[in-house]
């Protein structure tokens, strides 16, 4: 009964933030800020999502067009110059605003992994770069995952074969949420792919709900036996047959055997997970 009325008032909470951010984003569906003399003017999301539209219209073209053995060394080069030119001006444009309004900018990219930029060829500017874009903008200061660590402490590092896994599991929750959202829009069926991704902030707090859900995708799908997966062998010891179900002779079945190492392996996973969290509550 207190899992039913703790998904309800999620739920709540979900609806509520939902409303705010709809409200926050009506001005941009509806006013038109143009100057131009267009009579038919569009609002911003309108002209967000042509662009859209046209962009991957554009990459599917390209692609295509590499596909087809007419096409030239110098025509696919041509194709190619199209989107990098697209790119330039956009990343240009966003840069001249964020350099006059930097703050907005500066909130959406505490929140990215990454930041779109221009790449500079010279050390000297990539240094300059750098600078702004880790100490002006605070590039993923905020990002559910611990991408810059506080000054003096280490953040996790992605050569680690268990934080590899992880990350790689999280973004998967995340693409069969956008898999299932396309196959049942309204949500008539629950989801627990979508209740996660969509209504569980991914932080420490949040790390034993998440960690379930990616346990699940490791036995059905990555590592159906992991007990006798080197990599996740490696993360336990022998788990102690201490307080474990025994035989009347005094040992322990093949599957007890396999159930305990299951369970440590899923107790470490959850040490990296929450190491890897980022504490959101050290940034307001």
């Amino acid at each position: 009964m207190a899992k039913r009325e703790t998904k309800t008032q999620r739920e709540v909470e979900f609806d509520e933030e939902h409303k705010r951010l709809m409200d926050r984003y009506a001005v941009l569906c509806t006013n038109d800020f143009s100057d131009s003399e267009d009579p038919h003017p569009k609002p911003i999301a309108a002209l967000k999502g042509r662009a859209s539209r046209d962009i991957e219209e554009l990459a599917s073209q390209i692609h295509r067009c590499f596909s087809n053995e007419k096409w030239t060394s110098y025509q696919k080069r041509v194709a190619c110059e199209q989107l990098v030119e697209l790119a330039g001006l956009s990343t240009k444009s966003m840069y001249r605003l964020a350099k006059e309004f930097p703050e907005p900018f500066r909130e959406i990219a505490e929140e990215l992994p990454c930041f779109p930029c221009l790449f500079p060829a010279r050390a000297d500017d990539l240094r300059s770069l750098q600078k702004i874009i880790w100490d002006k903008f605070n590039l993923g200061m905020r990002h559910p995952l611990k991408l810059r660590a506080a000054r003096g402490r280490k953040t996790f590092s992605a050569k680690t074969w268990a934080n590899k896994l992880l990350t790689d599991l999280i973004q998967l929750v995340h693409e069969l949420a956008e898999e299932e959202n396309e196959r049942d829009p309204g949500e008539k069926y629950g989801s627990t792919f979508r209740d996660v991704a969509y209504r569980v902030p991914l932080t420490p707090e949040n790390a034993k709900e998440w960690l379930d859900v990616m346990w699940k995708e490791v036995l059905l799908v990555a590592i159906p036996n992991p007990e006798t997966h080197p990599r996740l062998r490696q993360l336990v010891e022998r788990p102690s047959l201490r307080r474990k179900r025994m035989r009347r002779d005094g040992t322990v079945g093949e599957k007890t055997q396999a159930h305990n190492m299951r369970a440590d392996i899923k107790r470490k996973l959850g040490v990296y997970l929450r190491r890897m969290l980022n504490d959101s509550s050290a940034h307001k």
